[in-house]
């Protein structure tokens, strides 16, 4: 996504924002899919932090976001937020210890530059959680319905195969996988299984 004053995002910040608390069981079982994977310990940047509401509850101080609007909710939240794309971070190389990218990888430029910049940022033996919604799910499969959208018209939404082979092409290994959301609108939090052959919601380990 690239930043500019006509960022789509940015005119749906508060109604992204919203969707939290309206689907408050789809929030909360996506963060159990994540938490199952992230590390105990290290510091953590969310590439792609939205409005901060997963880094809040991940306990993530440091995010990247394109959208003004967006980045501005989530430093309200106290997220220290840098206004870039994921395909150009400014950090150095090997900053940080692990990353966690949700719903993000259907609305980036160019899917591979962002996983290489992911790797390079990351210290050895780093680990990367994307949280992304399988394309052959109900979930994914709604929003690409959505051709009216300005978010979604363009959206592509991945296979889990296909964002491991992204993932593998460009430096990572040791991939794991956990699903939640099998229904629609859960009205319970739905707890993660392992695999990926069954839940609208895919969260990917992957180390560098």
């Amino acid at each position: 996504m690239t930043v500019t004053k006509s960022n789509p995002f940015d005119k749906i910040a508060e109604e992204y924002d919203q969707w939290y608390v309206d689907y408050k069981y789809s929030f909360l079982s996506e963060l159990e899919a994540i938490k199952y994977f992230i590390p105990a310990s290290g510091v953590g940047i969310e590439i792609g932090v939205g409005t901060g509401r997963f880094a809040v509850e991940l306990g993530i101080r440091h995010g990247i976001e394109p959208s003004q609007a967006m980045a501005a909710m989530a430093m309200q939240r106290g997220v220290d937020v840098m206004i870039c794309t994921a395909e150009n971070i400014p950090l150095a190389d090997e900053s940080y210890d692990f990353a966690v990218m949700v719903a993000v990888d259907p609305f980036v430029d160019d899917i591979e530059q962002v996983y290489r910049e992911i790797f390079r940022i990351l210290k050895p033996g780093g680990k990367l959680v994307v949280g992304t919604l399988h394309r052959d799910g109900a979930k994914a499969q709604k929003y690409m319905n959505m051709t009216d959208s300005e978010v979604y018209m363009h959206a592509r939404f991945h296979t889990v195969g296909e964002t491991i082979d992204q993932l593998k092409k460009n430096g990572f290994s040791g991939f794991e996988t956990c699903q939640t959301l099998f229904a629609m609108h859960p009205d319970i939090i739905e707890k993660p299984l392992p695999g990926h052959d069954r839940g609208s919601f895919i969260a990917i380990e992957a180390i560098k």
